[in-house]
């Protein structure tokens, strides 16, 4: 257990603050208030924005607060060597009612806050809740937080809410993450329903990570790579299933169906215009039959857009993202565990047996891969996929070189499988969007080219099989007596 005060941050429109001041779960709260003046500062050449960091500065003695601008340390900050020379970018005010409540033991403190963040004639603002606890009160700060997504329109702001403002006034952009950039390594000697908690943990983090540059759309990236961390979830959820409750794992799931709505729909656009469209039209000699097409694709991806910026600004997603945070806790303190004798047991033989029947699976269907049918094949790629999210999960309890072969040999399997998935759902969304006869050329040059894009892959799948199943599982020493 951190030995560090708890602390969570959740994002309010600015317009909000007066109703939150008076929820239900605040009244009789006597309260304060605070002013707050910081100066959000960087070096002459922006050392802290490119290591990923904001630099605030408060009146002069005062140490600096340094927040993350992915809501993770992905690199070192800058040190703060007596002497270095900062430079004010922007100011920031912080207004806010404070009091405390006391729950579960723990005196929790509370702060209602607006934040204005100026800089060069411009200024952002939001609110924020910010709930404060002493090591060891972070499960009862999450609780604290799922009641009142009940009562206030609550955002779940990832990195703080003035890396937010620092984003809209254009001084720091964070960049989309990948899972391995994210630190992750669950020991030698972890057990099963440990190595969960910590695989949890990390697909969050990285849901987190990207959570700013999804709602800036400023490349396809993050959107894709918020995808990624939730379907690594749900792998994870369906690894670790059968030692939990279900009674807290189901209402999780049929929420995590409901983001990936808004996040499949835009993830599906961007693919077909950036993979799509753009090629086909540097080929195509009559590039006119795809001019409606992009005019109506744009427009379909900026609505799509929209759509996701409201589902993951929303109270929804507030609750859910706490509701795994929730999950992890109770992992951690046993009450989420269904099955004890199951989630003691050593972690690396709990691997060992679910990386052998996902790669069972796996092999039983695509055996038969050139016989297969497009909508089998598919079925073979998310059997694939569960099967590399779970090698990558436990990569770091076996060799290295051996998981390494593993790997990359099931990505290639998976790329390949993928394209082809691609293709049919390319082909499935243009019929949407041009369902008349009045598109018939750009349909047609589209059902072709996706067509041509097939062919290819079938004709290397059979390489990719053979390259995957000649590896030996990595795992099986571990299920020796």
């Amino acid at each position: 257990m951190s030995d560090q005060p708890a602390l969570l941050r959740l994002g309010l429109a600015a317009g909000s603050l007066a109703p939150a001041r008076q929820a239900t779960l605040l009244q009789g709260m006597a309260t304060r208030r605070r002013q707050l003046s910081l100066t959000l500062c960087d070096t002459d050449n922006r050392r802290f924005a490119a290591a990923g960091w904001l630099c605030l500065a408060g009146r002069p003695g005062q140490n600096p607060e340094i927040l993350p601008a992915a809501g993770i340390g992905l690199a070192a900050a800058p040190p703060l060597a007596t002497g270095i020379a900062l430079e004010g970018l922007a100011e920031l005010r912080r207004s806010a009612q404070a009091g405390q409540v006391r729950r579960d033991g723990y005196e929790i403190g509370i702060e209602i806050a607006k934040l204005v963040l100026r800089a060069d004639g411009r200024r952002a603002e939001a609110g924020e809740i910010l709930l404060q606890g002493p090591a060891g009160a972070g499960p009862v700060l999450n609780a604290l937080a799922a009641e009142l997504c009940t009562d206030l329109p609550l955002r779940w702001s990832g990195p703080a809410p003035v890396v937010h403002l620092a984003v809209a006034l254009g001084l720091i952009e964070p960049q989309p993450q990948r899972a391995g950039t994210i630190p992750f390594d669950l020991g030698d000697d972890s057990e099963a329903a440990s190595a969960f908690g910590a695989i949890l943990r990390h697909c969050l983090l990285q849901f987190d990570a990207n959570l700013v540059p999804a709602l800036r759309d400023c490349d396809t990236e993050g959107v894709h790579q918020m995808r990624v961390a939730l379907r690594r979830l749900r792998s994870a959820l369906g690894l670790f299933a059968p030692m939990l409750r279900e009674d807290m794992l189901d209402p999780l799931v049929e929420e995590l169906r409901w983001i990936n709505g808004p996040l499949g729909r835009k993830r599906d656009l961007d693919v077909f215009l950036a993979e799509t469209l753009s090629p086909l039209r540097r080929e195509l000699d009559d590039v006119k039959a795809l001019q409606h097409l992009r005019i109506i694709l744009e427009d379909h991806r900026e609505a799509a857009q929209v759509a996701l910026v409201s589902a993951l600004q929303s109270p929804r997603l507030a609750a859910l993202r706490l509701g795994f945070a929730r999950l992890a806790d109770a992992v951690e303190d046993g009450s989420a565990l269904a099955d004890a004798a199951m989630a003691a047991q050593p972690a690396e033989r709990f691997a060992a047996e679910v990386l052998r029947k996902r790669r069972r699976k796996v092999k039983a269907l695509g055996m038969q891969h050139a016989e297969l049918p497009i909508e089998s094949l598919h079925e073979l790629r998310i059997r694939a996929k569960k099967l590399r999210y779970a090698a990558e999960f436990f990569r770091s309890l076996f060799g290295r070189k051996d998981t390494r072969r593993f790997i990359a040999a099931l990505g290639r399997l998976q790329d390949c499988l993928g394209v082809l998935n691609d293709a049919d759902v390319g082909v499935r969304l243009v019929r949407d969007l041009l369902p008349d006869a009045g598109h018939g050329t750009a349909t047609a040059a589209i059902t072709a080219w996706f067509a041509g894009r097939q062919q290819l892959q079938l004709a290397q799948l059979g390489d990719a099989w053979d390259d995957f199943a000649a590896i030996r599982p990595f795992w099986k020493d571990a299920l020796k007596d």
